[in-house]
């Protein structure tokens, strides 16, 4: 089973946008390793990437808050979510099916209880369905700077 190598440290952004509140900048690199340890598939989110955590829906907030067991494997997800949108994808992500499926295996490494996984997961499956666009796109040229300057 895969495994996170690092923490998550994040910094909340503020500013002029009125949803500067829910963008958070990684202080440290998040590395999260694929399939079994010592695999070396690997896929690091890059200090300084910007992200608004999973994106679950406010009414579901007291269930299912953004910030829990599943940080990680949201982090994980948006940053490979975004270089989908960019036209850039991860050689392991380089579909959303793909995408979600590191995200349902990274919140079995976190341990995340069950209910909250199939919640979570279908989520992002009707996200894919219906194609719905990342909230990360939208501060594109944020990522895409990041982005490059780790390429």
């Amino acid at each position: 089973m895969g495994a996170f190598t690092s923490e998550l440290t994040i910094t909340q952004l503020s500013g002029g946008d009125r949803y500067a509140w829910r963008l958070w900048r990684l202080a440290e690199p998040l590395v999260y390793e694929i399939g079994d340890c010592g695999s070396g598939r690997t896929i690091l989110v890059s200090k300084g990437f910007i992200t608004d955590g999973p994106s679950i829906p406010r009414f579901l907030w007291s269930m299912l808050p953004v910030w829990a067991t599943w940080s990680r494997a949201g982090v994980i997800h948006d940053y490979l979510c975004c270089l989908i949108a960019l036209n850039r994808p991860h050689h392991e992500a380089p579909t959303r099916d793909q995408a979600d499926r590191i995200f349902w295996e990274a919140m079995n490494v976190l341990n995340v209880g069950r209910l909250q996984m199939a919640l979570l997961y279908l989520g992002v499956r009707i996200g894919t369905w219906f194609k719905v666009r990342t909230t990360m796109v939208d501060h594109q040229d944020k990522l895409s700077q990041i982005i490059d300057a780790t390429a």
